[in-house]
């Protein structure tokens, strides 16, 4: 068993999209919140679950050619298609796919989850360039996968030429269905099978409660005994790629490489990019950036170092000049130095007066 970091192990050989996962080298393309599945442990966001909405990372997607941007933004060698469920909309993930290859050529990796998958989506997505697909069966068929239409959702992707994987949440309590659920992809000679940390969010957290599911501890949202159930199957299965992904991982890990690739293609000659790819700025807020920015060249303050950020309604400069300007500004505005996320939502960690 091969150790990773959060806790995650695997036996075997890492599939490709992990691999560039774990780099923070994916892009996370959302093609729809929709989907015909009502697995009771789904941790979609009220505002994606159900609803036909695109994202690229944490960007709302509202012409195709978003998702290239911000690939570009993270350096991206590959992309990871989500949602909801993909293959309910074959045909505008294809179109994606089909763009993405066209942009940044063969070499892009692309992986696809789906629920679902008809085989004229199957092969369509494939003709498109998808380079591997991971199903998602639900729970109720896990032990009886050989008699389920996932059989001939395999059979069609790898006649297709792609690579396939299961990926499923390791559900407490569902140790002989997990089990089985691995032999039948060691049995068909799956590529690999993936076994991710069984989280809470703010939309599955009643389910889960509801079903004897408990939080392992107050500062993470895994579920108790999750990890254990997981790392017992990669024990159990040391000849077949069995795979936990962790969700320490995919927070500190995963997201983390992601973001300090952001924020290095963002981040100004101002800002500061900390360990963790988040961004310290010096800001003024208070008053009208047009007259933050005349105030400031009044004083002497260097044009070359003031940017002003009209979305946000404030003046942005180098956090380590804050206290200098302190005593000419400080009267009439007020001067933050913040922490954000580099992503396209800005989310503020921290912000602290001077």
């Amino acid at each position: 068993m091969k150790r990773m970091g959060g806790g995650s192990a695997y036996n075997g050989k890492l599939p490709t999209g992990c691999l560039q996962c774990a780099k923070g080298q994916k892009m996370v393309l959302f093609i729809s919140g929709i989907c015909d599945a009502k697995c009771f442990y789904c941790p979609l966001s009220e505002n994606r679950k159900m609803n036909d909405v695109l994202y690229a990372d944490e960007m709302p997607i509202k012409q195709m050619h978003d998702a290239i941007l911000e690939a570009k933004m993270i350096d991206a060698a590959g992309t990871g298609i989500t949602g909801g469920d993909p293959m309910k909309f074959y045909q505008r993930t294809s179109d994606y796919i089909r763009m993405l290859k066209s942009e940044f050529g063969d070499s892009h990796h692309i992986h696809l989850y789906t629920i679902s998958g008809s085989e004229e989506g199957i092969k369509e997505v494939a003709k498109a360039g998808l380079d591997e697909i991971r199903f998602h069966p639900p729970e109720e068929i896990w032990r009886m996968m050989d008699r389920s239409i996932f059989k001939d959702r395999i059979r069609w992707a790898r006649d297709s030429g792609l690579s396939v994987g299961i990926e499923v949440p390791s559900l407490p309590g569902r140790e002989k269905e997990t089990e089985a659920l691995v032999d039948f992809a060691r049995s068909e000679d799956l590529d690999y099978i993936n076994l991710n940390e069984l989280e809470f969010s703010e939309t599955n957290a009643s389910a889960l409660i509801g079903r004897g599911y408990a939080v392992k501890n107050d500062y993470q949202s895994g579920a108790r005994g999750s990890a254990a159930l997981a790392l017992d199957m990669v024990r159990k299965f040391q000849d077949f790629t069995v795979h936990y992904c962790s969700a320490s991982f995919k927070d500190a890990i995963q997201l983390k490489n992601r973001l300090k690739r952001r924020a290095r293609n963002i981040a100004g000659p101002s800002d500061v990019i900390t360990k963790d790819g988040t961004i310290i700025r010096g800001i003024i807020e208070g008053g009208d950036p047009g007259q933050i920015l005349r105030d400031l060249v009044s004083i002497g303050f260097p044009v070359d170092r003031v940017k002003i950020n009209s979305a946000r309604n404030r003046v942005e400069v180098p956090p380590w000049m804050l206290e200098n300007l302190k005593p000419e500004l400080k009267q009439k505005y007020e001067l933050y130095q913040i922490e954000e996320y580099p992503s396209w939502d800005a989310i503020e960690v921290e912000r602290l007066k001077i």
